[in-house]
């Protein structure tokens, strides 16, 4: 099984140009499946005909009794019926093992974000009067104002920044590229802060063609990147807000409550399905009935 896994690691970045990122998800999911049916079945090589619909259910079960969330359940699950897909493609097996197996019920749980008056407290943190500080506050004011990934920013480069027309081009999954508007505000940070950057940090070739870099002229990395916005989060609203991805939400659900068309949302967001953006309908709804909740005064009252 060790072979045909390294040959879908080759798949997923050739065929479906997976980040490095999804790549390492899916190879360490499949990793845990195949050391359990060698534990389980005291198999020093785990082989395809231990893949069977018993084994899948077996290991499932196992997820659950270990603790698992039902959100962690079903995304292994994702990740061994994409792997059976392509061993049936590949005829490596006749039939799809994972076919009839039903994913864990997730509770429905809404992206947290943050609100209008908690975004300006945000991006008035950071002075911006020292490098860091402008790098920090140019970094919040992307991601509110474009929506990108993490990773996307992360690996955003000085020629991505299309100051002629005012767009970033941005490289998001599987290589998609999208260009993103910048509104006069982010521009002016960026001039500002690659100005400053290149007088005071650059230090090397390598660190001169990615957009952010720590004090000391290394590129950020995504992990550095979620820190950042996590500790800044923290200090002006609800820890449970404090998520990498809680700009991201904020951009969408507030382009959404200005009554923005879903469409042009999702390609903003550069999700690939249209089911993916109407989340943030909801999120959108539910925050408009808790002010009203709060605000009116003949809310909750039955006459």
């Amino acid at each position: 099984m060790e072979h045909w896994l390294r040959r879908f690691d080759r798949y997923l970045q050739v065929e479906r140009h997976g980040s490095i990122y999804t790549r390492k998800a899916y190879i360490n999911d499949i990793g845990q499946f195949i050391l359990y049916v060698q534990q389980r079945l005291s198999q020093s090589q785990a082989n395809l005909n231990s893949f069977t619909r018993a084994t899948l259910r077996g290991f499932l079960a196992h997820l659950v009794r270990s603790g698992y969330t039902p959100r962690t359940v079903a995304r292994k699950l994702a990740t061994l019926r994409s792997f059976a897909r392509y061993l049936v493609r590949e005829s490596a097996i006749i039939a799809n093992p994972t076919l009839n197996i039903t994913s864990p019920k997730l509770p429905k749980r809404l992206p947290h974000f943050l609100t209008r008056h908690e975004m300006q407290s945000l991006l008035a943190l950071p002075a911006v009067d020292t490098f860091s500080g402008l790098r920090d506050r140019l970094i919040l004011y992307l991601f509110y104002t474009t929506g990108v990934r993490i990773s996307e920013a992360a690996n955003l480069q000085v020629q991505d920044i299309q100051f002629w027309d005012g767009t970033l081009r941005v490289k998001g999954k599987r290589d998609k590229v999208r260009l993103l508007p910048m509104g006069r505000g982010l521009t002016q940070l960026l001039q500002n802060y690659l100005d400053l950057r290149r007088s005071q940090v650059i230090k090397s070739t390598r660190s001169a063609e990615f957009v952010f870099v720590d004090d000391r002229g290394e590129p950020y990395t995504r992990q550095q990147l979620a820190r950042l916005i996590q500790g800044y989060i923290r200090r002006i609203a609800d820890p449970k807000k404090a998520h990498p991805h809680a700009l991201r939400h904020s951009f969408a659900t507030h382009l959404i409550d200005e009554g923005a068309n879903i469409m042009s949302v999702k390609e903003l967001l550069g999700h690939a399905s249209l089911s993916t953006t109407q989340i943030y309908t909801h999120v959108s709804a539910e925050h408009l009935r808790r002010i009203y909740k709060q605000a009116h005064p003949r809310a909750g009252k039955n006459k």
